[in-house]
């Protein structure tokens, strides 16, 4: 009996040693596994950082180096997109960074969710040792619009909503948009030209590699005649909810103000835009999903702060560029307002 009880002590406390060793061991393989400073990630990025919801795609790609150690397997959480949460990216080549060599990963995904998301990257070496310190940026849109591969020439049709004329209001304007050129100091420029029953507008405008940049703003009968130089952009591709950019420019010429004053300008003028939201507008021509965009100039004239502001709502569908609805404002008072009824390319009819 005596040595049946020592028995049982004596297992008791070989399996107190043992679990005791076995805490221990995996105490230490918690420490060394892991480490982060034997794998580094470098240059996470998404190109385009930005896509609209269910449509756009996106390339992820980041750069790994082991330590002491080859690269095992280099994964993603795409979960928060609606994907896997251990996504591996596929290797696609070798990188030098400084004293740092190792090897370039990349996976090219679409997103199922609206939102901005951090999408955790996790890099093992073969050793065991990872870093799931960084994680790629990404917002995805209900609405983005994309660098047109070529912009049309095309006809819009609207209704004149407002006017500073306004025998024009309830008429129709017609806009020519990139349908014929005109040259200012030697350089030609594209017109947008805007006719109404009275008066009119004209915009010459520019095609950069992302941009849409204007030159010079007519408006008749006698609103508004302004230069700048440089040039300012108006359209900074790609498009979506709440990108911003500013320009600075010299500004000269007239704007008429509320009172029906001349006003001479000739000033810097600092130029912002902003997409300041998503909306489905409904027009004539239907009910469009849109960008909001506001474009605002402010100088001063004769002593006093001045501004001109432009609205436009902006839309892309089949990659032509649609001004389903736009407002122009001299010093916060409304002087025009557009709503589409019609569009259709220049060697077309409308509808």
């Amino acid at each position: 009996m005596h040595d049946k009880k020592a028995s049982r002590v004596k297992i008791a406390v070989i399996a107190t040693a043992l679990i005791f060793a076995l805490t221990s061991s995996v105490s230490v393989m918690s420490s060394t596994l892991g480490t982060s400073s034997d794998v580094i990630v470098l240059n996470a990025s998404a190109t385009p950082p930005v896509i609209a919801v269910d449509t756009d795609i996106t390339e992820l790609r980041v750069d790994v180096a082991g330590i002491n150690s080859s690269i095992d397997l280099v994964k993603i959480d795409l979960s928060p997109l609606g994907g896997n949460a251990g996504t591996i990216m596929s290797l696609i080549g070798n990188f030098t960074e400084g004293n740092i060599s190792g090897y370039r990963f990349n996976y090219s995904t679409n997103a199922s969710a609206e939102g901005s998301f951090n999408l955790k990257v996790n890099a093992t070496d073969m050793n065991g040792n990872y870093n799931n310190s960084v994680s790629f940026m990404l917002e995805v849109k209900r609405i983005v619009i994309h660098v047109p591969t070529e912009i049309p020439a095309m006809t819009f049709i609207s209704n004149i909503t407002y006017d500073s004329e306004s025998t024009n209001v309830g008429q129709n304007a017609t806009t020519g948009f990139f349908t014929a050129t005109e040259v200012i100091d030697n350089e030609t420029y594209y017109v947008i030209n805007t006719s109404k029953p009275t008066g009119g507008t004209k915009m010459y405008v520019d095609l950069g590699n992302k941009t849409v940049t204007i030159r010079r703003l007519v408006t008749e009968p006698g609103l508004a005649n302004l230069t700048f130089e440089p040039e300012v952009v108006m359209l900074d591709f790609p498009l979506w909810a709440g990108k911003t950019w500013t320009n600075t420019t010299k500004v000269t010429g007239t704007i008429v103000n509320e009172t029906g004053a001349i006003i001479t300008i000739n000033a810097t003028a600092v130029i912002s835009g902003a997409v300041t939201e998503e909306v489905n507008l409904t027009v004539p021509y239907g009910t469009v999903p849109s960008l909001a965009l506001e474009l605002n100039c402010s100088f001063d004239g004769l002593g006093q702060p001045q501004t001109y502001q432009e609205k436009y709502w902006i839309s892309q569908v089949d990659n032509v560029i649609l001004i389903p609805k736009s407002e122009r404002y001299i010093n916060g008072n409304l002087t025009e307002g557009l709503e589409l009824i019609d569009a259709f390319a220049v060697n077309e009819t409308a509808n």
